[in-house]
């Protein structure tokens, strides 16, 4: 107890309880411990103070008339003498109401002392007065004297209109944001009658923004960019720490809202028809008018995809644009299309590596048309591909269209090359006639019965006719030569043809006579596809209903037998060949 004595304490410091003053009196009086000084000093007094609210010192403003304000702190002055500017009340005395004073008062151009007395407190306030006139000419305030703004209509002030009072004071830090006749007067009576009005303007306590005394701020704002709007709209500020922040949000909400009303919503600075509106002051309108646009951009609203104030995501988006996070808050819908077997890379990555997200001259919002968007990465990523469609003589329908999705899928398939379908269905999708004669065929060339249209056309382009991967005359005579028929000699026995007589090389013969050698292998000889259907047929060995010959046809029939067949033609009368009793004598 007797160190804590000496240091001066007693019990828990917040005051002295009256049994720890019972011990420390008898102690003193036992003669264990001498008195604290503290205790024995004469309370602290109060200084009094004569305080001047407005105008500060050393300012400068530009209003020839503005309200002094001032309040006695610990002072029984009841009156207050003001020299060195003009003023409204008798001799230059100002009353004093419960602490506080006040008057209007007339500055001269230049400099003005403002000289304050309340019986032995004194104070000096130096006020530039700066006229547009002055102004106007190149005029300056001295140096040392900052911009101070007030309102340019001074009136007189009661402080109890909005300072606390209680107990004979002012609380001079509660205010209390009492209604004004700012938007009731001659000066702004339209304010207040647009659609959405900002809620301190339609209660019309202007004084919730603006200080009535003055500020440093531009219009009398009571606190500079965001932080006037952050004391009422606190949940904003965490909002405000993310990432990336939208820069006007940096510099100051009005920017984009109106502080006071507008015709939308928010009080945004918009023209009333939408946010993009708004938007396009600062972002170049261009951008999102193109043809065709993204459904938020031609209603307007961007705020669909992008947070106006902060955001986590670049761009300011709502969720991130990495795999269609972003666009999938929206379609919902597309997002199987999206996680088939095979997936577009692009998809995988961000969708604004193909579409525009804002608008565009191609349809999908695509940055560039189909064929040249793809060829922007094809081309290094699938080079034979293009090597074959720029050096093609013929190309593929859809491909000289440009229109690589009539069989491609541009975000996922199940099928290889994000093919649409399989082969066959793709192909017979657009050649129908085919496909329905190979649907009614009891016979199938190889290639087709498997689905493998590749294996004899090139998809995308080819120099030879029909997009063939090799050539195949288009005639149906042709000199016989083996390269005449590299396409069919790719898979079949390229000496099928050369030998007159054999045994071994093919079953249509006569005796040894080998009649493929017969139509085939001379000056005027038939091409293959002048008896065989290279896709399907209901005769065996894929033997065609008819041999086509300009714009004729002639039917073909052909019955097998045993040891050879009998063929029916419309180009000659009905021949029969036998393996085993030869009906024709060739020589040798």
């Amino acid at each position: 107890m007797a160190k804590e004595v000496a240091q001066g304490g007693f019990g828990s410091g917040h005051g002295i309880r009256l049994i720890d003053l019972v011990i420390v009196i008898l102690m003193i009086l036992l003669g264990s411990v001498s008195f604290p000084s503290r205790l024995l000093a004469a309370p602290p007094q109060a200084i009094p103070q004569l305080v001047v609210v407005s105008p500060p010192d050393m300012v400068w403003v530009s209003e020839k008339d503005l309200f002094l304000a001032g309040r006695l702190i610990d002072s029984e002055a009841t009156k207050v003498t003001i020299k060195g500017v003009g003023n409204k009340n008798p001799n230059g005395i100002i009353e004093v109401d419960s602490g506080s004073f006040g008057s209007l008062i007339h500055l001269k151009d230049g400099e003005n002392v403002i000289e304050l007395a309340a019986g032995k407190l004194q104070k000096s306030v130096k006020v530039y007065y700066l006229s547009s006139k002055d102004a106007a000419k190149g005029g300056k305030a001295p140096k040392g004297f900052k911009r101070f703004f007030v309102h340019a209509s001074p009136a007189s002030l009661d402080c109890k209109e909005c300072h606390k009072f209680r107990r004979g004071k002012f609380d001079y830090q509660r205010i209390i944001p009492v209604r004004a006749n700012c938007t009731t007067g001659g000066c702004h009576s339209k304010m207040g009658k647009a659609a959405h009005v900002h809620g301190p303007v339609g209660a019309g306590i202007c004084i919730s923004c603006h200080s009535p005394h003055g500020s440093f701020e531009p219009m009398a704002i009571e606190r500079t960019g965001q932080e006037l709007c952050l004391v009422c709209h606190q949940a904003k500020r965490e909002e405000f720490k993310n990432e990336v922040v939208h820069a006007p949000v940096e510099e100051g909400c009005i920017d984009c809202h109106n502080p006071h009303e507008s015709a939308m919503r928010f009080q945004l600075r918009g023209n009333g028809t939408s946010v993009s509106s708004l938007c396009f002051t600062c972002h170049e309108a261009a951008i999102f008018t193109k043809k065709f646009r993204h459904g938020p951009v031609g209603a307007g609203d961007c705020i669909a995809c992008h947070q106006p104030h902060a955001s986590k995501n670049a761009s300011l988006l709502i969720a991130p644009s990495a795999k269609g996070e972003v666009c999938f808050q929206c379609h919902k819908d597309r997002q199987d299309e999206f996680t088939m077997k095979h997936v577009h890379k692009p998809v995988g990555q961000d969708c604004n590596l193909c579409h525009d997200p804002h608008s565009s001259d191609t349809r999908f919002q695509l940055h560039k048309k189909a064929d040249a968007l793809c060829a922007g990465c094809h081309k290094k990523l699938s080079p034979k591909v293009f090597d074959d469609i720029e050096t093609a003589v013929y190309k593929h329908e859809p491909v000289a269209q440009g229109k690589c999705t009539s069989c491609h899928r541009p975000h996922s398939s199940n099928e290889r090359s994000l093919l649409a379908a399989s082969t066959e269905k793709l192909c017979f999708s657009c050649h129908d006639e085919l496909s329905d004669n190979v649907a009614g065929s009891k016979f199938r060339h190889g290639p087709v019965q498997t689905g493998d249209c590749m294996a004899c056309h090139k998809v995308h382009g080819s120099k030879n006719s029909r997009i063939l991967v090799r050539y195949f005359p288009e005639e149906f005579y042709k000199d016989y030569d083996s390269d005449n028929y590299d396409l069919c000699f790719g898979c079949h026995n390229k000496d099928i043809a050369k030998k007159k007589f054999t045994k071994t090389l093919t079953n249509f013969r006569d005796g040894e006579y080998n009649l493929h050698f017969f139509h085939v292998n001379r000056k005027k000889g038939r091409n293959c596809v002048a008896c065989h259907d290279p896709h399907a047929s209901n005769q065996a060995k894929h033997i065609r209903y008819d041999v086509p010959f300009g714009a004729w046809s002639y039917p073909i029939s052909i019955t097998k037998t045993t040891t050879g067949g009998t063929c029916v033609v419309g180009c000659h009368a009905p021949k029969s060949y036998d393996r085993s009793s030869p009906k024709i004598k060739p020589s040798r």
